[in-house]
């Protein structure tokens, strides 16, 4: 072999040539490189902070990146700026919005009647709170220091008395650190019996009613979202959590409070907890009950919390308030609640311990419920008598 040496002084070169190599590659960030996300984040979205921003254009950011659609609520997304604002009792700039959308969506005549009705008034978003006549029944605010650390929004129905009493007597019960309030229209309704003087002595008798004077009906049910985040920021700035639910779910409130005190703070920041769906898209068959018309919406929907039952940040109510005055209006609360989240650069995070579809023949299994944090739907009488089971010491499992 001729120069030994000389071969083992090239080797060592290129060794220490390819380490120098490695070193500076691997101190730098790899652009494209895939992290795992955080445990709990929902398939399909990526978190980038928990902190909330609002662009001053919401295009990008709501989907809006491609050919603009035709379809109406794209268009107006693309074109709001903000939402007209204006009293909802009066013919005032809060129904121009609506009357838009009826002279300019060509088949709106076709559209169902809940939801012609919708659209007509679905920029009027200041409601007066309904008040017992007589007086009674206030709602006090959270004052220091008695600021609940999670609160109960469970949106339920005039004529729910049997609904709001189970939630009363098992899950919604006194608590430390806890508060129930039921979120509801008007009990003069146009399509039903006049419950006003049933619903009076009820919201005299507990005081946990926050009543506004507007149609209860399906559609409708954003009006309650939005109106409590303007009641919480004058009214409750303070709170920590927020769950949102129907009045036929049943919350295991033990364990989600111990969910929500061992989250490290900087999940808790944006925090929108629940059964996530990531791929959901509007139904088009004319009759059913979440039909969207392809000349009103266009695209898929965002990744959203089912509208049984979720969690959110209380501090998060003045940005979502904000960032519905920017996204044009829809019919479906969860769906509406995804949007604005999405405009806030949020993304929901799934927790397999929220079931809102529980099969109707499922035995209400009291330990199959010990690791479990909302189901729905549950009757009164089941959720009463499974509260009861939970609660009984001599519980094995």
């Amino acid at each position: 072999m001729r120069c030994p040496k000389c071969l083992l002084c090239l080797s060592a070169l290129l060794t220490l040539l390819g380490l120098k190599v490695y070193i500076e590659w691997t101190s730098e960030p790899q652009l494209g490189k895939a992290y795992p996300g955080p445990r709990g984040t929902a398939p399909g979205s990526t978190p980038a902070s928990s902190e909330p921003t609002l662009p001053a254009n919401l295009s990008a950011r709501l989907g809006q990146t491609g050919p603009l659609p035709s379809a109406y609520w794209n268009r107006q997304q693309w074109r709001l700026g903000t939402l007209p604002s204006g009293d909802s009792m009066e013919v005032g700039d809060c129904h121009a919005w609506g009357a838009s959308a009826a002279a300019e969506i060509p088949d709106f005549t076709s559209y169902p009647e809940d939801l012609r009705r919708f659209l007509l008034s679905a920029a009027c978003r200041s409601f007066p709170q309904w008040l017992p006549r007589g007086g009674g029944g206030q709602v006090t605010g959270c004052e220091e220091p008695d600021v609940p650390y999670l609160l109960l929004a469970i949106k339920s129905e005039p004529g729910h008395f049997a609904e709001r009493q189970a939630v009363r007597e098992t899950w919604g019960g006194p608590a430390p650190g806890v508060r129930l309030l039921f979120l509801l229209g008007s009990p003069e309704g146009k399509a039903g019996p006049d419950l006003s003087s049933l619903v009076a002595w009820e919201s005299r008798r507990y005081s946990d009613l926050l009543l506004w004077d507007f149609l209860d009906v399906p559609f409708n049910q954003t009006l309650k979202d939005l109106l409590l985040l303007a009641w919480l920021g004058r009214h409750c700035p303070g709170v920590s959590f927020v769950l949102q639910a129907q009045d036929d779910a049943f919350v295991h409130t033990p364990a989600l409070l111990d969910h929500l005190r061992a989250l490290p703070p900087e999940r808790t920041r944006g925090l929108y907890l629940g059964e996530v769906f990531t791929q959901a898209k509007p139904l088009r068959r004319p009759g059913g009950p979440f039909y969207v018309p392809g000349s009103f919406f266009e695209g898929g929907y965002p990744a959203y919390a089912s509208g049984g039952g979720y969690v959110i940040a209380g501090h998060l109510a003045p940005w979502l308030l904000q960032a519905a005055a920017r996204v044009a209006p829809f019919p479906f609360d969860d769906v509406y609640t995804g949007l604005c989240f999405q405009a806030l650069g949020l993304a929901p995070r799934t927790h397999k311990g929220f079931l809102t579809a529980w099969p109707a023949d499922r035995t209400a299994d009291p330990c199959a419920f010990r690791d479990l944090l909302l189901v729905r739907p549950l009757s009164p009488q089941d959720s009463i008598h499974l509260w009861k089971q939970l609660q009984n010491p001599q519980l094995q499992c």
